[in-house]
């Protein structure tokens, strides 16, 4: 089994690969502009010497994040997945964040993670998630709402969680985003590339 991530919702471009038997290979570039004219390219580099009929699903950061990067990715992902006939992961990017915070804990035993990111006009990404066999959980699911909002949302979120800033580095998260799909598939899910949309803080947007 093989599975490909792609993260776009920063300015750099995150890819990971595995075939979940031990061998992953991940890498990051720092794009910004130039990530629609070289993504296409640095992908066929990227996953060779397999073909792109080895793999078996594919998965992409859907949002929150950059508006052009995530449309790019989110379109290129649905694009790939159509084309080869292999379902399509959404994964939240604030997800993968809270994924990573998790892996790299000490005593591996955080209960909920609430994230937040920076959006505009001095709002706030936010999203609390909580550990399950299966993968993370959403109890307060990807929305926008303002600093005093979100304040609110955590004085009533039962104790204890840990809480965090995404910063600028979100494609570095891209082994995470591949791995939060991998559970969702080993659970039995094999999602539609139609079902996938960016999330840019309030609707998907349709492409």
């Amino acid at each position: 089994m093989l599975g490909l991530a792609i993260h776009t919702c920063s300015p750099d471009l995150g890819l990971a690969l595995s075939n979940f038997d031990g061998k992953i290979r991940h890498q990051t570039w720092p794009l910004g502009r130039d990530l629609s004219t070289q993504l296409h390219s640095i992908l066929i580099d990227f996953i060779a010497p397999y073909d792109w009929t080895d793999l078996s699903f594919l998965a992409v950061a859907q949002g929150p994040g950059g508006f052009t990067g995530t449309r790019i990715g989110v379109v290129t992902a649905r694009t790939l997945a159509q084309q080869l006939e292999i379902p399509l992961f959404g994964v939240s990017s604030l997800a993968a964040v809270a994924q990573r915070v998790l892996e790299e804990s000490p005593t591996k035993s955080i209960a909920d993670v609430a994230v937040e990111m920076q959006a505009r006009r001095e709002q706030l990404f936010t999203a609390i998630y909580k550990t399950t066999a299966s993968g993370l959980e959403p109890v307060h699911p990807d929305q926008v709402l303002t600093a005093e909002a979100w304040e609110q949302v955590l004085a009533q979120h039962p104790q204890p969680f840990h809480r965090l800033v995404a910063g600028d580095n979100l494609a570095a998260t891209v082994v995470q985003v591949l791995e939060l799909a991998d559970r969702r598939w080993q659970g039995g899910d094999r999602p539609d590339w139609s079902s996938v949309m960016p999330y840019y803080g309030q609707h998907p947007v349709d492409l």
